[in-house]
């Protein structure tokens, strides 16, 4: 039996995702920390070993000891409880802390991606992978789109090597906010999708329908969109959680999880002692 959990710590609450195996059991949302420190208290104690991955809002390297390397972080004490409830818990980097970035692209903008996108697109690459996507074919751009906001981040076979960030409208008039945002994603896709010679783009809404149809439409002439996969069985807004479990499960076991996980952390100083917590 392989349980793992996912959490995301998003801004004003926590999402978390329990997978026994390849199955989800159940995906949760809590307001308040210390609801969902009960719940992993009851959780953990159901099974004899579980894996926890934790996204964090903060820049923020891999660590398999995140009681000693986030201890001045406002998670503190969150994560002296987490650690006490297993021997297998991960911080998750952000996507300037992975080995597969060229050293130079980390002086080009302050940020790159947190953790939330490694884990959105470990999602991705799990489901695609199950489709028997070779890695050599996984080159694209990942967009998450918001009502105000967007992300992206750039792979090639199936590694990031790129990314923007987020890009956030200031305030304004929503019919502003929505000129600005379509103008800004215009100027980042053209640019990323030249300088790496692509012309696929995957894309994850959390926005109204009408906003996604009409990002779809004005640049249909220009790259090719798809949509992020979805599954029939797995509540929708839960991709941050799902991915940290898919990486807490290939951090602690083998299997396709386990591919991801070599695949993106490919050439990272920890990527060769992943084996010891397995």
């Amino acid at each position: 039996m392989a349980v793992s959990i996912g959490i995301e710590h998003a801004t004003n609450e926590w999402r978390t995702c329990l997978v026994e195996d390849e199955a989800v059991l159940e995906c949760r949302t809590f307001a308040a920390v210390t609801a969902l420190e009960e719940y992993l208290q009851q959780t953990c104690g159901c099974y004899p070993e579980v894996s926890i991955a934790l996204s964090t809002p903060f820049e923020t390297a891999f660590s398999s000891h995140p009681h000693e390397s986030l201890a001045a972080t406002p998670l503190a004490g969150f994560l002296a409880d987490l650690c006490s409830l297993s021997q297998r818990v991960f911080v998750l980097p952000s996507v300037r802390h992975l080995a597969t970035v060229p050293p130079y692209r980390l002086l080009l903008r302050p940020g790159l991606g947190r953790a939330d996108m490694l884990c959105i697109v470990a999602l991705l690459l799990y489901r695609m992978r199950k489709q028997d996507a070779g890695w050599s074919e996984l080159n694209f751009c990942c967009l998450e789109l918001r009502a105000a906001s967007y992300r992206l981040v750039v792979l090639r076979n199936g590694q990031i090597v790129d990314g923007n960030g987020e890009w956030v409208a200031l305030n304004g008039p929503a019919d502003l906010q929505k000129q600005a945002l379509l103008e800004q994603l215009t100027r980042d896709l053209a640019a990323m999708l030249a300088i790496h010679q692509l012309e696929d783009v995957v894309l994850l809404s959390r926005t109204e329908a009408e906003r996604k149809d009409a990002v779809l439409e004005y640049f249909a002439d220009r790259y090719q969109f798809f949509l992020f996969p979805h599954s029939e069985t797995e509540p929708a807004g839960f991709e941050v959680a799902r991915g940290a479990a898919i990486l807490a499960h290939g951090l602690s076991w083998s299997g396709l999880a386990s591919e991801v996980v070599q695949q993106l952390f490919a050439a990272a100083p920890y990527a060769q002692t992943l084996n010891q917590h397995r």
